[in-house]
């Protein structure tokens, strides 16, 4: 829920309204006046993107569209917010003597006809919503509330300039009557035509269109005075906006396009001083301060205009703990910093308040919100921007005479030498995965006699290293040189950073990794490393006694209360090391998954890019990893310029249970979904149409992409790539209420599907006799067995590509594939079904249920193909989801498919004694999962802590799958 304070600053939408409106999946929607440095960034950010893609204006490295007007008192910018995203923006900006409007570039004659008249005017500018919501009704929300203030502020006239193209819109929707003829609009290289509304004349017209307020939980009279201070006993009117930025977003906005400043006449530029003195006198000093708070106050307000007296001031709680003299030490040594992120950002903000006073800094990767739980610039306003320029920001916050040397494009091996240069100490900061140019840095410090500190941030606790000229250096203390193999040189790096590890213990290795490079991390973890690599760092700055360089080694674990320290004289390359190591191996490597490789991420796209054909591929590579029954890959994609088509496959299945082509149409949704999600997370805002092409039911969807610039669905992009069935039991632990009410969240969030499920063991055991039933039906008609043993490939897997379910895949174990072997021909599992051995097959089924942590049930909308497909979408997402949280799923489609021929009418393709298994299954499955008589159930799956599988599935080459002449 909003905070109080949050709530009576907003505009509050009544959930009826937005339920009407098809919004009801929006996180906290509210309508306010933009009032932080964030709210105004992300609307002008908004409009940047929005004209950007229209060629309304030219890319700015602020990558934001505001103009002088933005920043006056009287301007209201208006916001559609869900949670803490913009979604939609307008700006209301009255007339003034001193400024006039915006359109008195194009419109002044125009204009000034009104202005002799004594009327109020005010201009509507900057209106954008967010590309994939454009054709929601937000804008007509801000319409509504913007109406109501301009009645309550008394104004005369709304005018704005727009498109030709779009006057009908403007005319229709919002009432406005031509005002202006088509002129050429030179800031945005377009024409314009201008528009007004008199508001008395269109009173009536407005108050039935825009003056009901019953869409809003808010008294909007109340409302607007609240954002004007409150002060009604001192304002002639109370609701009109008279509120200037607070000092810290002026300076942020200015700071951002000082070319506003530039274009200002005299009295204009006078107006602005007086009102934004302290923000101006930030933008213009020779060392400005970056307030953290808008209530910083100018170093010359405190006599602090220098370097040394700054220092003095800044520094002066150090003492007692340093001297003086070691003090300016510290404000004279440069350190090195590879990597802001994780524990690099906490190291630069330690070591700038211990007072060193000059770095070097490198980083090339950009803030996202999986950022946001460990590193120190992460945050909602950073999103986006590169982690260098942030970390620099709040570096020089603290300290404005830092000397900082920016590296933006990371190190490399030919810019090591510049980035050591004039370097006392070298702090790593670098990736934990990032190895080679890891040692290539340690190796190379070390030989021009730069010290390096690493402490990295394992489970809660932090592990420290120090190496030191003339003492071990990397590659003899972690035995790793540039022939050792990759995965094996992460797993002697982690060994090494921890020899007597205090975390294993606790963490969880279902989130651990080398194979698909993660694992977790804590904030925690990062300031204590900081912490320990900040007193290391003043050792060696300052040369006092105890320091332990390699091959000593620390850790120290806060949660499990342990400090560990010792000595390996050997490195990695003692008998005990290399026991350790071996040991490691079958744990943290073993041998890995088998299956469809994961294709090289492309590079992230930037806005107005050109898509090339690789990412297009990538996106459709994707889309071919969704699952599908007895991995048939049910599907064909089409590449074209701005996305992929994709298309059923509809003669791929042909099994009995692909009814009505619904397993064809869940997988092919399935793909679409991680279409959508890839496309995501290469920086593409993906639009999505069902079944677009009316002449072609075999096109299920079409895909236009459009660069943004900005990574989206990274934890579920990620996800997808490592998502596979998993037939293996798991743990009966039921799956807790907090997972199944996120997974329904997700699944329901577009409104496609929605889940029931079972968790209690009562629940799962009367399933388990349901999924018995159904199973009994699979193993004893002929055709369902045949197509099943078509699709097991009994022998090894040769090459990255193909198709069905490798033998190792189903979990069988040396007995199982003896039994399944055994019973490939028909004639064989029908004589096991004679006997009663064919029920080993159901019977491993039920016990599945029963060895899990829930089961649900997956019901569609309706029974036309669109709503199967965003089922499928549905479900894919929750896959997805269960994934990320660490959970394993196996699909249970034999009863939802097979019970489909009953609820729809077509039992007859069915034996009675097969009917009246299917019939007595589901009124149990009924039973433990209650569900709405008007959804259509279409596939059951189990979920639950399993161990991993060791056998993947693969996927056709993507030349089998692209259609012929794709891109034409």
């Amino acid at each position: 829920m909003l905070a109080i304070a949050d709530k009576r600053r907003t505009i509050r939408i009544k959930r009826s309204s937005l339920l009407q409106c098809k919004l009801g999946s929006l996180d906290r929607p509210a309508i306010k006046i933009a009032e932080t440095p964030d709210e105004y960034t992300r609307a002008f950010r908004l409009v940047y993107e929005e004209y950007l893609r229209s060629g309304y204006t030219r890319p700015h490295p602020s990558l934001m569209h505001y103009t002088i007007w933005s920043m006056l008192p009287q301007t209201s910018v208006f916001v559609f917010k869900s949670y803490n995203d913009v979604l939609c923006t307008l700006s209301h900006i009255p007339d003034s003597d001193l400024f006039g409007l915006p359109m008195d570039a194009l419109y002044k004659p125009e204009l000034d006809t009104l202005r002799d008249k004594g009327r109020i005017i005010a201009e509507v500018g900057s209106l954008a919503t967010q590309y994939t919501r454009r054709w929601t009704n937000l804008m007509v929300y801000l319409a509504k509330a913007m109406f109501q203030y301009s009645i309550m502020s008394s104004f005369d006239d709304i005018v704005i300039t727009v498109n030709p193209k779009h006057v009908n819109f403007y005319t229709q929707i919002f009432l406005f009557k031509p005002f202006g003829e088509v002129r050429h609009y030179d800031s945005v290289n377009a024409p314009a035509v201008a528009l007004r509304i008199n508001l008395s004349e269109t009173m009536d017209e407005l108050k039935e269109k825009y003056g009901n307020s019953d869409d809003f939980d808010t008294n909007l009279f109340t409302f607007f005075v609240r954002m004007n201070s409150g002060e009604t006993d001192t304002k002639d009117n109370p609701v009109k906006r008279d509120q200037p930025l607070d000092p810290y977003t002026a300076y942020h906005l200015l700071r951002q396009r000082p070319e506003l400043l530039d274009q200002l006449a005299e009295e204009q530029r006078d107006f602005i001083e007086t009102i934004y003195h302290r923000a101006l006198f930030n933008h213009f000093s020779t060392h400005p301060v970056h307030p953290e708070t808008p209530s910083g106050v100018p170093l010359d307000m405190l006599k602090l205009e220098t370097r040394d007296a700054y220092s003095d001031v800044a520094f002066c709680r150090n003492l007692g703990l340093v001297d003086y003299a070691g003090q300016r030490k510290l404000l004279g040594s440069r350190v090195a910093i590879a990597g802001l992120g994780g524990v690099g950002g906490v190291h630069l903000m330690t070591l700038a308040r211990t007072g060193i006073g000059n770095f070097n800094l490198a980083d090339f990767d950009a803030y996202s919100p999986v950022n946001i739980n460990r590193q120190y610039g992460a945050s909602i306003a950073s999103f986006g921007r590169n982690k260098l320029d942030v970390m620099t920001e709040r570096a020089l916050s603290v300290n404005p005479f830092m000397d900082i040397r920016a590296f933006p494009g990371g190190i490399s091996a030919t810019s090591l030498d510049d980035f050591l240069k004039d370097v006392n100490l070298v702090v790593d900061g670098i990736d934990f995965f990032a190895l080679d140019i890891r040692r290539q840095l340690f190796n190379r410090a070390l030989a021009l006699g730069i010290p390096v500190i690493t402490a990295a941030p394992l489970g809660f606790s932090c592990a420290l290293l120090v190496f030191t000229p003339g003492g071990m250096n990397f590659d003899d203390y972690f035995d790793i040189t540039e022939h050792t193999e990759k995965m094996e040189g992460y797993l002697r790096f982690g060994m090494g950073l921890a020899p007597r590890p205090a975390h294993l213990g606790y963490m969880d290795r279902r989130f651990v990794s080398l194979h698909d490079r993660r694992g977790p991390s804590l904030d925690i973890a990062c300031h204590i490393c900081a912490g320990m690599a900040g007193t290391e760092a003043v050792r060696l700055l300052l040369g006092k006694k105890g320091i332990r360089p390699t091959p000593y080694f620390r850790q120290f674990d806060p949660l499990t209360g342990r400090f560990t320290t010792g000595k390996l004289r050997q490195g990695l390359r003692s008998p005990l090391q290399r026991l350790k190591l071996a040991i490691a191996r079958r744990f943290f490597l073993g041998t890995p998954r088998t299956g469809a490789p994961r294709p090289p991420d492309p590079e992230m796209m930037g806005l107005r890019q050109d898509i090339p054909p690789a990412t297009l591929e990538y996106i459709a590579q994707a889309a071919t990893r969704a699952p599908s029954g007895d991995n048939v890959q049910p599907w064909r994609i089409a590449l074209h310029e701005t996305g992929i088509h994709i298309h059923a496959a509809r003669h791929a299945d042909d099994s009995f249970f692909n009814y009505r082509q619904v397993a064809t149409l869940l997988a092919c949704g399935a793909a679409v979904q991680n279409a959508v999600f890839a496309a995501g997370s290469v920086g593409l805002d993906a639009d999505l149409s069902l079944f677009p092409d009316e002449q072609d039911h075999n096109r299920v969807a079409s895909l236009h992409c459009t660069p943004v610039g900005v990574q989206s669905h990274e934890i579920m992009a990620a996800a997808l790539w490592r998502r596979h069935t998993n037939r293996r039991m798991y743990s009966a632990c039921p799956i807790p209420p907090a997972v199944r009410d996120r997974v329904d969240h997700i699944v329901d969030e577009q409104q496609d599907a929605t889940l029931a499920w079972a968790a209690d063991p009562a629940q799962r055991k009367i399933l388990a006799k349901a999924v018995y039933l159904a199973d009994r039906v699979r193993v004893e008609r002929s055709d369902l067995h045949e197509h099943l043993m078509r699709f097991i490939r009994f022998e090894p897997q040769q090459g990255p590509y193909g198709d069905g379910l490798p033998l190792g895949n189903l979990e069988a174990g040396p007995l199982g594939e003896m039994y399944l072997r055994s019973l490939r021909p028909w004639s064989a599992m029908h004589a096991a079904n004679q006997v009663g051995l064919g029920r080993l097959m159901p019977l491993h089924g039920a016990l599945s249920v029963l060895r899990s942590g829930g089961v649900a049930l997956l019901l569609a909308n309706g029974e036309a193909e669109a709503d199967i497909v965003r089922a499928g979408m549905a479900w894919q997402r929750a896959w997805c989801a269960l994934e990320h949280m660490g959970y394993a799923l196996q699909p249970l489609a034999a009863l939802p498919l097979l019970h489909l021929r009953i609820r729809l009418g077509d039992a007859e393709t069915l034996s009675p004694c097969h009917a009246s298994l299917l019939e007595k299954a589901w009124r149990l499955l009924a039973e433990a999962l209650p569900h709405p008589s008007d959804k259509l159930p279409v596939m059951l799956f189990r979920t639950g802590i399993g161990p991993a599988i060791r056998h993947g599935t693969y996927r056709l080459a993507l030349s089998e799958i692209l259609l012929p002449d794709s891109r034409a």
